[in-house]
């Protein structure tokens, strides 16, 4: 009926109590000292540089901190769609929600690294044995991990990539985004979910878990969409 007023979220009316809760309220603004922190990606070492011109996917899960959103876990894949990146990394301030219906990570997965923010530590290869849960470091590792995969001319793809850049601070000008690249078709500012355009495109569900969103499979979804995109035109 007209006039009446309903949650866009499950279609309920406004007069009924919400159907999730949280603790405490969050925002997506950063404060203004984060947003001196960002780093441009490194300058090429010259033609011999194995960087120049890779392609990779990247995704971040973020939680939410006191001063906004916080880097969590940050995801790379390469153009065969094989993992060349995974960490969990402890945010720099205290976190008020795991945002664990999204993010996929629980307080424990997060809380439990006992890597001090600054401390160097990281693997340099990966055992067999591997899962993301058991490298946990702090963002400045995060961004030199990642500076040893890509450069200035290096090429990322993502979908709404800028949300990932913010949450690894980082300052980088050759990306490609799959929200733009696939429009929406009321045009800017509408972007399409990327789990629409996996099953559009690739024929694959993705983000259906209960478990949150698993940004190893988000990096690889906008890798498969462009190798798509290129191959066929669409």
């Amino acid at each position: 009926m007209r006039g009446e007023s309903y949650f866009a979220c499950c279609g309920a009316d406004r007069t009924t109590p919400g159907c999730c809760v949280a603790e405490a309220h969050v925002s997506d603004t950063l404060n203004a000292e984060a947003l001196r922190e960002f780093t441009p990606t490194p300058a090429s070492r010259g033609e011999d540089d194995p960087r120049n011109y890779k392609v990779y996917a990247m995704d971040c899960e973020m939680v939410y901190g006191v001063w906004g959103p916080e880097l969590a876990r940050v995801s790379v894949v390469d153009m065969d769609n094989k993992l060349v990146l995974d960490l969990i990394v402890k945010p720099h301030n205290t976190v008020i929600d795991y945002n664990t219906r999204f993010s996929g990570l629980t307080a424990n997965q997060v809380e439990t690294s006992d890597v001090d923010l600054f401390e160097v530590s990281f693997i340099s290869s990966r055992p067999s044995s591997y899962t993301f849960a058991s490298l946990k470091l702090g963002p400045i590792q995060a961004q030199s991990r990642l500076f040893e995969l890509v450069n200035e001319r290096s090429i990322l793809i993502g979908h709404s990539l800028e949300s990932d850049l913010k949450a690894m601070r980082l300052r980088h000008e050759r990306v490609v985004d799959t929200a733009v690249v696939f429009e929406h078709r009321q045009g800017f500012p509408f972007k399409r979910a990327l789990r629409n355009l996996a099953s559009e495109y690739l024929q694959k569900i993705i983000q259906e878990d209960d478990s949150g969103h698993d940004s190893q499979e988000d990096s690889a979804t906008c890798m498969s969409l462009m190798l798509l995109k290129s191959e066929r035109g669409l």
